[in-house]
C-alpha cells in the first residue's frame, strides 16, 4: 500500500484549520436565517391579505383582501349546492341548500380566516412569520364549513317528502255490486321517518349531496277467499216481506264463487288494484220496489162457515181465528196450523166444548178449533195453493162441504199448506156478529184463473141401531144415548178455470173416508113385570132409527186435544189416516 505519512504535529494542525472554517460557515448560515426570518416576520407583520395556505375545506382563501374575504364567505356564495332526497332508492325530490333553509355565519368564518398569522406580541410576531413561511412552503391552515339550518324549513321539507312518499296500506276487500263481485288486492303501506330525514340532511358534509331517509313498511291484510265464498255463495231469492218489521226488503243475490279461480285472478293483479272476480252472480227476479207495488193486492181465495154450538165452542173458534189472522207467508213458506194456534189450554182462554174421542162425544179443551182449520183449508183450495198435509174428520162435519174439512190436534194430525204463488200471502180471518168465521187469503194474482171445488160421494156407509138394557130407566121407556151418523166415501176435485170460464184442469184433490156411527138406544128394565104379565111394546117414546137409515147431520163439534190412537182401516190409497179422535 502506498500513501503519504502524516506526522502527528501536522495532523493536529490540519484539524484546527478545518474546524474554524466550519464554524464560520455555520455562522454565516445562521446569520442569513435569522436575517431572513426577521425579514419574513417583518413581511408577515405588514401583510394585508389572507396568509398563504389558509383554506375553508377545499376552498383556498390565500391572498384575499379583507373585503374580498367577506364577499367570498357568504351564504349565497358558499351554499349553492343541491340536496337529492331519496327513500328506499326512490328519488323524492331535489332541493337547493337555500331551499332547505341552510345558512352560514360569514362574519365568523371570515374573522377566523383573517386571524390566521396575526397573533399579537413578540412571540406572536415570530409565530406569524413562521405561519407565513409554512404557508409559502405549501402547508395548510384549514377550517370546516359549518352549515346551519332553519328548523321550521327542515320540518316543512320533511313533511312534503313524506306526503310524496307515504302510502296507506291497502287491506284486501271485496264488494258485491250489481255488476258482479269486485275485490281489491292488498298493497303494502309505508311511512317516511321524517326526523331521520332531517338528521340525514344536516349530516351532509358541506350541506350538499344525497340524503336517504329510512321508512317503515306496513303490509295490507290479505283476503280470505274461502271465507268470502262461504259467506256469499247462495241461491238467489226475490224481494220478500220482512214479517218482524212489516216491511218489504230486497231479496238475496245468488252467488257461486270458486275460491281457487278467484285467487288466480287476484294474483295477477297489481297491489291495490280493484278487479272483477270470476263468479256466477244471479240477481233477484223482483226488487223490493216492484214487490211493494203489488203486495197483498188481490184476494186469491175466500171461504166462510157458520159457527154453531155452545158459547164456549164459539169462543174457541174465535180465539183460534185470531191466532191465524194476519199471518204472512213469503213464497215457499209453509203454514202450520198447530204451530200458529199453539197448544189449546185454559190459561190461553180456551174452554171445554164437545169433541169426539174414540167415537164418543166428550167435552175437551179447545173443542171447535177444527172449524177454523177447515175454513182455512177450503180458502187455500180456492186460492189454488199447494196442500202439504191434511186429514179428514172421522165423521162428516155439517158446517162445511164434504171433502173440504181439515181436522187437527195438538201433537197430530197436522194441517199444513205451502205458499207457492211467487209472492207473499196473508191470512185475513174475521169473526162477525152473526157467528160467521171468514178466511180471505190475499196476495198477488198474475193471471185471471180461478178455482171451483167439487166432490163425489162414492157411497154411503149405513149405521146400525144398538139396543142396550139399563136399570137406570123405568120399564117400558127408551132413551137415545148416541145419535147415529151415516158414513161417506168422498173424493174432492180441484177444477181450475180461465177467466172466460174455460176449464183448464180438473184433478183429484183428496179422499175423505167419513165413518158411520151406530145409534145406541137405552131400554129401561127397572120395575120389569113378573112372568105372565102383559108386556107393552117399546119404541113409542124416544123413537130411533133402524140400521141402514140416514142418520142426523153431524153437529159442529170438532177434533180437539186428546190421546192419538192407532189408525183404523180406510179407503184404499186414501190420504187421510182415519185416527180415532175426531170432531
Amino acid at each position: 500500500m502506498s500513501g503519504k505519512r502524516v506526522a502527528q504535529g501536522d495532523l493536529a494542525q490540519t484539524k484546527k484549520k478545518g474546524s474554524g472554517a466550519a464554524w464560520i460557515a455555520l455562522g454565516i448560515v445562521a446569520a442569513l436565517l435569522v436575517g431572513g426570518m426577521a425579514g419574513l416576520c417583518a413581511y408577515a407583520a405588514s401583510y394585508d391579505k389572507v396568509f398563504p395556505g389558509v383554506t375553508l375545506g377545499d376552498r383556498s382563501l390565500s391572498g384575499l383582501s379583507q373585503d374580498q374575504l367577506r364577499q367570498t364567505l357568504t351564504t349565497d356564495a358558499l351554499l349553492s349546492g343541491e340536496v337529492t332526497i331519496t327513500a328506499g332508492g326512490e328519488e323524492l325530490g331535489r332541493r337547493t341548500q337555500k331551499e332547505l333553509g341552510a345558512y352560514i355565519d360569514g362574519s365568523a368564518l371570515s374573522g377566523a380566516a383573517w386571524r390566521v398569522g396575526r397573533e399579537e406580541g413578540t412571540l406572536g410576531w415570530v409565530k406569524n412569520g413562521w405561519t407565513m413561511l409554512k404557508g409559502l412552503l405549501g402547508g395548510r391552515t384549514s377550517s370546516n364549513l359549518v352549515v346551519y339550518y332553519n328548523d321550521e324549513t327542515l320540518r316543512q321539507t320533511a313533511a312534503e317528502m313524506a306526503a310524496l312518499f307515504d302510502q296507506e296500506q291497502v287491506d284486501g276487500s271485496y264488494e258485491l255490486t250489481e255488476d258482479g263481485i269486485y275485490a281489491v288486492k292488498p298493497a303494502e303501506g309505508r311511512t317516511l321517518d321524517q326526523p331521520a330525514l332531517i338528521r340525514a340532511i344536516t349530516a351532509l358534509d358541506g350541506g350538499a349531496g344525497t340524503a336517504d331517509a329510512p321508512f317503515e313498511a306496513v303490509p295490507g291484510k290479505e283476503l280470505d277467499l274461502e271465507a268470502i265464498a262461504l259467506e256469499l255463495n247462495a241461491d238467489p231469492s226475490p224481494a220478500r216481506y220482512d214479517i218482524p218489521t212489516g216491511k218489504v226488503v230486497d231479496g238475496q243475490i245468488g252467488v257461486n264463487l270458486d275460491p281457487e279461480k278467484a285467487a288466480f285472478a287476484l294474483d295477477a293483479a297489481a297491489p291495490g288494484e280493484r278487479i272483477r272476480l270470476p263468479a256466477d252472480v244471479t240477481y233477484p227476479s223482483m226488487t223490493a220496489e216492484e214487490l211493494e207495488a203489488v203486495l197483498f193486492r188481490d184476494v186469491l181465495g175466500s171461504a166462510s162457515t157458520h159457527v154453531g154450538g155452545t158459547s164456549i165452542r164459539r169462543g174457541n173458534v174465535k180465539l183460534a181465528g185470531e191466532s191465524c189472522n194476519g199471518v204472512v207467508l213469503n213464497d215457499g213458506d209453509v203454514f202450520d196450523y198447530n204451530a200458529v194456534v199453539g197448544k189449546r189450554t185454559t190459561d190461553r182462554g180456551f174452554g171445554a166444548a164437545p169433541a169426539y174421542v174414540n167415537g164418543e162425544t166428550v167435552d175437551t179443551i179447545g173443542g171447535g178449533i177444527c172449524q177454523v182449520s177447515s175454513t182455512i183449508y177450503y180458502a187455500t183450495l180456492l186460492a189454488n195453493l199447494e196442500i202439504v198435509e191434511r186429514y179428514a174428520h172421522r165423521y162428516a162435519p155439517s158446517y162445511i162441504t164434504w171433502g173440504m174439512d181439515a181436522t187437527v190436534s195438538w201433537g197430530g194430525p197436522e194441517f199444513r199448506f205451502k205458499n207457492d204463488t211467487g209472492y207473499p200471502i196473508r191470512l185475513d180471518v174475521t169473526y162477525d156478529s152473526k157467528n160467521n168465521i171468514k178466511v180471505d187469503i190475499v196476495g198477488t194474482k198474475t193471471d185471471d184463473t180461478y178455482v171451483k171445488m167439487t166432490y163425489k160421494n162414492l157411497g154411503d156407509i149405513p149405521y146400525e141401531t144398538e139396543r142396550i138394557e139399563t136399570a137406570d130407566l123405568d120399564w117400558g121407556t127408551e132413551q137415545q144415548k148416541q145419535s147415529p151418523y151415516t158414513g161417506h166415501q168422498v173424493v174432492s176435485y180441484r177444477n181450475v178455470y180461465k177467466g172466460d170460464g174455460t176449464l183448464i184442469s180438473s184433478t183429484q184433490e183428496a179422499k175423505s173416508n167419513y165413518k158411520s156411527r151406530n145409534e145406541i138406544i137405552l131400554v129401561g128394565t127397572r120395575g120389569k113385570p113378573a112372568m105372565g104379565t102383559t108386556i107393552p111394546e117399546f119404541g113409542g117414546e124416544s123413537g130411533g132409527g133402524s140400521g141402514g137409515e140416514t142418520g142426523p147431520t153431524l153437529p159442529p163439534d170438532d177434533w180437539t186435544d186428546g190421546p192419538i190412537l192407532p189408525p183404523e182401516p180406510e179407503l184404499p190409497d186414501d190420504g187421510s189416516p182415519g185416527l180415532a179422535i175426531f170432531g
